[in-house]
């Protein structure tokens, strides 16, 4: 991933879109708000549940944009396509992308024990179905939520991630 020459990348956010046992498409809101702003990357965090879902980004908006990771839901398709975390430098930013485990309360302690993060800056991660933007010692951990499920949420959020060198923004949009 070059970002030498740029100043900000946009990247949208989103994860456990549980297609199609929730819903049968990614909303049209998150789609449209992608390609309004023009977004740099996707992540997405997993529990798409059909690799169907990760190609039809990967037509939307290109295949070097859509980067994702599987989930505890995702069946074999997904699970021998996508790795299950995945780490990339953006901006000069260290970034681990990850599913999660368990259930909400603690989360950021679990993924913790789970992994060495003590060399990140940003670890975004899904599972939880509830938007996240908290930082512990010196990580900035995000979560987008769901923008299909309310099993643990009373609403349906998305994210819009902006890197520049100087600061890191995280926007929930509620659907």
């Amino acid at each position: 991933m070059n970002e030498n020459s740029r100043s900000l990348i946009t990247i949208g956010v989103i994860s456990d879109t549980h297609i199609p046992s929730r819903t049968s498409e990614i909303p049209p809101q998150v789609i449209e708000e992608f390609s309004k702003r023009n977004i740099d990357y996707i992540f997405h965090l997993g529990d798409y549940t059909e690799l169907d879902v990760y190609e039809r980004l990967k037509e939307r908006f290109g295949e070097e944009k859509v980067i994702g990771i599987s989930g505890n839901m995702d069946g074999n398709e997904v699970n021998s396509t996508l790795p299950t975390n995945r780490e990339l430098e953006l901006m000069g930013y260290k970034i681990f992308l990850t599913h999660g485990t368990g259930g909400p309360n603690r989360i950021i302690k679990r993924l913790n024990r789970d992994h060495d993060l003590s060399s990140y800056d940003l670890v975004i991660f899904g599972h939880v179905h509830k938007p996240i933007n908290e930082k512990h010692d010196g990580i900035l951990y995000l979560n987008p939520g769901t923008p299909t499920d309310k099993r643990f949420a009373d609403i349906n959020t998305f994210g819009i991630l902006t890197l520049s060198r100087e600061d890191i923004d995280f926007e929930i949009i509620e659907l």
